[in-house]
Parts: structure tokens; sequence; C-alpha cells
């Protein structure tokens, strides 16, 4: 009685978990830095008269993944707690005692919560990952017309720059994208109806980020192709390693060193992880989870005007 061990729990592999015992305020610290995903405090009360002293459990999940949160609480209880409950009625001499007479146990989330699942850590990363994947397609296609047809030609023999060209392309194709990101984030929300904490402005702002340097990179690309099937085979090179490397499948954290540095070079990586702090975390723009990947969207957007601007130079040229 009056004793308390403190664990921080990281999740080895499903149904696995390390356990670090600390102190109290360290532990708070590295849950709310994401170090681990997870703290047990264990203590004992005392009952009244003669019966045993009442084992009480703490368990406080960061709560980020529904997945790790769910298999750490499964090994804890499973675990933990039944081997300990087992231990100390056979030490107070009641074998046939029941886990709830021995045991309090008292489960907390820092984001998210128990109506968190699996959709609703994936849905930010879907987002983010069909509204770059279709508006990337789109603009690469409508943009090779525009060269096909002659209209970018026509555009180069009026007194303006090819980067005023470029911006003004992605105005116009950037309204679309907007519109159709719009849709992809009302059919995550009210259809599928998926949880979320943060404002859904910010949402938005966020999604529009990415699908403007979408747009400059299917402008820069498609001058690179002659017809819509060479735009299509740009998507193996483009599109997919994004989907495998920037956290939509499986977190970046838990890929081998070298790919975690070529997963640092993608957009995408930023938008999601933005996104993910944005909508399970409840994270504002002014947050360190928000504001500098927003700012390197928008360096990343940046970079490929001036990309598409030297291309269409050259091609006209």
């Amino acid at each position: 009685p009056g004793t308390e061990l403190v664990a921080a729990l990281t999740l080895k592999q499903v149904g696995s978990i390390g356990a670090e015992e600390m102190s109290r305020p360290k532990a708070q610290e590295q849950l709310n830095d994401g170090d681990v995903q997870g703290i047990v405090y264990l203590g004992y009360a005392a009952q009244a008269g003669a019966a045993p002293p009442k084992m009480e459990v703490e368990l406080v999940l960061e709560g980020t993944n529904p997945q790790d949160s769910g298999a750490i609480a499964r090994s804890v209880n499973r675990g933990l707690m039944q081997v300990v409950v087992k231990e100390l009625g056979r030490a107070l001499g009641m074998a046939d005692v029941s886990p709830q007479d021995l045991v309090d146990v008292e489960v907390s989330f820092v984001y998210g919560g128990p109506q968190f699942d699996f959709v609703d850590y994936e849905a930010p990363a879907l987002i983010a990952f069909f509204a770059f994947f279709f508006v990337f397609l789109l603009t690469a296609v409508s943009f090779l017309r525009e060269r096909a047809g002659g209209t970018l030609e026509r555009l180069m023999a009026t007194p303006i720059n090819r980067t005023e060209v470029v911006l003004g392309y992605m105005l116009g194709f950037g309204f679309f994208a907007l519109l159709q990101s719009l849709a992809i984030l009302l059919a995550a929300v009210l259809i599928l109806r998926i949880h979320y904490e943060g404002n859904l402005l910010l949402v938005f702002l966020l999604v529009a980020i990415l699908t403007m340097g979408s747009v400059n990179l299917g402008i820069f690309l498609s001058t690179f192709a002659r017809n819509e099937l060479q735009v299509i085979q740009f998507v193996p090179v483009v599109v997919v390693p994004q989907g495998l490397l920037s956290g939509v499948i499986w977190s970046v954290d838990s890929l081998p060193g070298w790919l975690q540095v070529v997963s640092h070079l993608l957009p995408l990586t930023y938008a999601i992880d933005a996104l993910r702090n944005t909508m399970i975390k409840g994270q504002g723009l002014a947050d360190s989870g928000v504001l500098p990947n927003a700012l390197v969207m928008v360096g990343f957007a940046a970079f490929f005007v001036l990309l598409a601007s030297r291309t269409v130079r050259q091609q006209v040229e």
C-alpha cells in the first residue's frame, strides 16, 4: 500500500509489448512526445474490513493508432493483469478469487478514444492519397491535350512569360481540383462517417495545398509525354511509391532507415502527417505537428511551379 509502479509500454509486434519502468513525469513526457504508445500505473488500495487490498491499474494509451492501442490493451489484460491477479490471489490464500475482486482497471486515451477504429486512422491518409492521385492524373492528361491542341503555343505568342502561363494553368486546374478534393472529404465525413477531432476547414486547407502541388507536378511531368498512355505510365513511378512509403499502408517509422530517407522526400508523407495530427489529435495550424508539414507542402508546390516553368520553356523553344 502506498507504492506505485510506472511502466512505459512500446508495441514491438502484434500481441507483444515492451515495458520500461520509470517515473511518472518521465513516462508522461515520452507519451506526449509519441516515443511510447502507452503507460500503465500499478498501485494498491486498502479496502474496508478484512477484504484484501485491491490493485488499481491505470492504462493510458496514446490513441493515435487504434490498432496499436488495441494490441497494447489486450496484452496488458491478457498478460500483466491475469498473471498478477493469479499470483496475488494465491499469496492471499484465495485460489478461486475473481479478477474483479482484486483489480480495478481504468483506461484513458491521450488522443482519439474508444470510438476511433482503423477506418478513422486510415481516413486522413486515404483522403490525401486519392486527392493527390486523381488531381495529378487529370491535370497531366488535360495539360497534354492543351499542348496537342495548340492552345499552349498560342499562349506563348502573347506577351506573358512561362511562369505566368504555368500559374494560370495552376489556378484553372486548381479550381476543379479543389472541387474534387472537397467531394472526397465530404464523402469521407458524410458517407463513411469517420470520427475526427480537428477543424474541417483546416483539413480542407491542407488538402488544397497538397492538390496545388499535385497540379504543378502533373503539369511538369505531362511535358514529357506525347499521349495519354505515356501519362498513365507515370503512375507506377510517381504515385505508387508515395502510396507505399508515405504512411498510407504502414507507418514511416516501421520502414528501413534508407526508405525513411526516401519517404521524407515525398510530399504525400507530410500531407498525411499533417492530416492525422489534425483529424486524430485535434491540432491547429499553429501546432508543431501541422505548421512545419504545411510549410514543407507549400515548398513542394513552389518547387514544382519552377520545374514546370522550366520544362514548358524547353518544350516551346
